[in-house]
């Protein structure tokens, strides 16, 4: 409990620190996450120099001295609204509180650290901890760095669990009600300023049409199973805000929610109320986005400057190298090898499919119908040959919608056309390119359609617009039916939360328990270095219980998670031998009859482990670990320290 209370208290600190930089900018509300954001970014630089911990200590102390000037300097302007500023800091607070533990009841069902991306987020936020500088090391491959990555989300975390005093086996279920608890407490406050906004949260909490048709099929249990309800369009991922939330997968799709609403609310207040500051924090952001999450960089931006451009505020163009020059170091040290480009589409998304995958685009296509009747039938009768002819079934929603929005758009210069006039492009983008990665044949647009349709999602969801009007009751109409039927993906989910079984812990890694290893991996966390453990039945392994010591121990592992390690350096020609050749040498560790420092040296191995699946998976010779000092035994597992011979 200790922990939830310190990490809290940090938490509405920054929201202090920043209050007054938000209030001037209009957004009071994102006072947290702009808090959270500038710790961050300040810490980040500094770990450059130091080691990580030092940089949070330093950072944290450098981010309060700031906030302390900024309420110094602001005091003659805050002194003559400083009890609504207190009473709506305090408000906002509470409801962020209540989300938060709303999320930790939630998570008592389901705490576990494993499975999908699970354990390579930890071990990504665990390693973090103990880097020694930045970029990061790589857990799942000692010798190398995370220089592939987007990693800037975790760091966020990275120093929230260090500043908290906790483990990242707890911190990790903490920083997932984080996120949840930062994005519903922006859109109540966006909510509480705008009360047409009211219909935005059932919007972004709803679930797909997946549910109705596995309903409507009699299949109840795959109607809310989160594989069935995100795997709607062939080769992708398709899944939706609220999918993410409940999965708790702390990976960078998930991690960049709040910090695109954080972007949406500044760039509301922004059009109703023209300020140049906030122009310069939305600027500050995209580039902020880019470490986050890079795929939310391009559509964010592109919305930027379409809107600067409508409104004719250049000057707001003039702020984009604030989304470069200060994440220069990031990018100055960031190899994408795994990425080659773009690439052309060549297998289109079927209409049904779309619709279930999307069904927020019924909105502004039912919207475009009623609003230019005339636009929308000339449009709609040139995209039917189009779709047949190319085989793009989606033109046939997307094209007459984004037609019409662009003349609304042009004529009104209004936010909400804007938003899902960017989420219908951006939908229709997706069925003519995809980014070249590691993902080929049938799954070549998979990473590209999952990241895109989460985006798209938030955008539609605060791009509701009502028609004007005698069929705005019709409309009206519409969305609450539609609304009716989504909900049941998020209701019937909480109805089903007590199948899972009230664990009464926030430990991540309890479960480990059952192959009595939990004892033993705490005894690691604490120490550092490189590691040997049982890297999988292949050199590619993934999404497995191999590689669970440096997953939850941030030591370094001479291999484990070869699959994201080949997807990650795919295009680097020696990654496949690198892999072939660790696993051979471990395997070699253990198996062989004498102990072979030649191999340990190579490696600068510190640590042997010797627990449930290397038991279960090699013939080990034990006689020869009799040389080196046995750090850890409690009869299950058995831990190693290296000691190396003097030459």
């Amino acid at each position: 409990m200790l922990e939830i209370i310190l990490w809290i208290a940090i938490l509405h600190v920054l929201s202090l620190l920043t209050l007054p930089l938000a209030d001037r900018m209009g957004i009071r509300g994102l006072s947290k996450v702009l808090g959270l954001i500038f710790l961050t970014y300040i810490v980040w630089l500094i770990s450059f120099l130091v080691d990580f911990r030092s940089a949070t200590i330093y950072g944290f102390m450098l981010a309060v001295t700031i906030g302390s000037l900024i309420w110094l300097n602001d005091a003659n302007r805050i002194s003559s609204n400083f009890r609504s500023l207190m009473v709506d800091f305090l408000k906002f607070e509470v409801v962020f509180v209540v989300f938060f533990f709303i999320y930790i009841f939630y998570e008592m069902f389901n705490p576990y650290v494993v499975g999908a991306e699970k354990m390579t987020d930890i071990a990504i936020l665990t390693a973090i901890t103990k880097s020694k500088g930045m970029p990061p090391y790589d857990p799942f491959l000692s010798g190398y760095r995370l220089d592939f990555y987007y990693y800037m989300g975790y760091v966020s975390y990275a120093i929230m669990t260090i500043l908290s005093a906790t483990t990242t086996h707890i911190s990790y279920n903490l920083a997932c009600a984080t996120v949840f608890s930062l994005t519903l407490t922006s859109i109540v406050w966006l909510v509480s300023k705008s009360r047409e906004k009211i219909v935005v949260p059932f919007l972004l909490l709803a679930g797909n049409l997946m549910t109705l048709k596995m309903l409507i099929a009699g299949e109840i249990s795959k109607a809310f199973d989160f594989w069935t309800v995100t795997r709607v369009i062939k080769g992708t991922i398709n899944e939706f805000p609220l999918a993410t939330l409940f999965f708790r997968d702390l990976h960078p799709h998930f991690m960049s929610i709040p910090i695109q609403i954080a972007f949406i609310v500044a760039l509301y207040m922004w059009m109703k109320d023209e300020r140049k500051s906030t122009a310069v924090l939305m600027a500050f952001l995209l580039g902020f986005m880019f470490t986050v999450n890079s795929w939310d960089f391009f559509t964010y931006s592109f919305l930027y400057i379409t809107i600067s451009i409508a409104l004719r505020r250049f000057y707001a163009l003039a702020f984009l190298p604030l989304s470069i020059v200060p994440f220069l170091p990031f990018h100055l040290t960031l190899k994408t090898t795994a990425v080659k480009g773009i690439g052309f589409v060549s297998e289109r998304t079927d209409l049904i499919s779309f619709v279930i995958a999307q069904p927020l685009v019924i909105l502004p296509l039912i919207y475009s119908f009623i609003q230019e009747r005339k636009i929308f039938a000339c449009v709609l009768a040139l995209s039917i040959p189009i779709a047949f002819i190319f085989k793009f079934p989606v033109i046939v929603i997307t094209l007459p919608t984004i037609a019409v929005f662009l003349k609304k758009f042009y004529d009104e210069r209004s936010f909400e056309h804007a938003l899902t006039l960017t989420a219908l492009l951006l939908l229709t983008a997706v069925e003519i390119v995809y980014v070249n990665d590691a993902y080929s044949g049938e799954i070549e647009r998979l990473n590209t359609v999952f990241k895109s349709y989460v985006q798209a999602w938030i955008l539609l969801s605060f791009g509701f617009t009502y028609p004007n009007y005698s069929h705005e009751r019709i409309y009206k109409l519409a969305t609450i039916c539609l609304l009716a039927i989504l909900w049941i993906y998020p209701i019937g989910c909480a109805l089903g939360l007590p199948t899972l079984g009230f664990k009464g812990t926030l430990d991540g890694i309890e479960f480990t328990k059952t192959y009595g290893e939990y004892n033993a991996l705490k005894f690691l966390y604490g120490l550092s270095g490189v590691v040997v453990e049982y890297p999988g039945k292949t050199p590619y392994e993934s999404y497995t219980y191999a590689g669970r010591v440096s997953s939850y121990t941030g030591l370094r592992s001479v291999l484990c998670n070869g699959g994201h390690e080949l997807f990650w350096r795919f295009f680097n020609n020696e990654t496949v031998k690198v892999l072939n050749e660790r696993w051979r040498d471990i395997k070699e560790i253990y198996e062989s009859k004498d102990l072979n420092y030649t191999l340990l040296r190579k490696y600068n191995v510190s640590f042997i482990y010797i627990g449930y699946l290397e038991k279960k998976n090699y013939k080990i010779n034990y006689d020869k670990f009799s040389k080196l000092p046995k750090i850890y035994d409690d009869g299950k597992v058995v831990i190693y320290k290296v000691i190396y011979p003097k030459s």
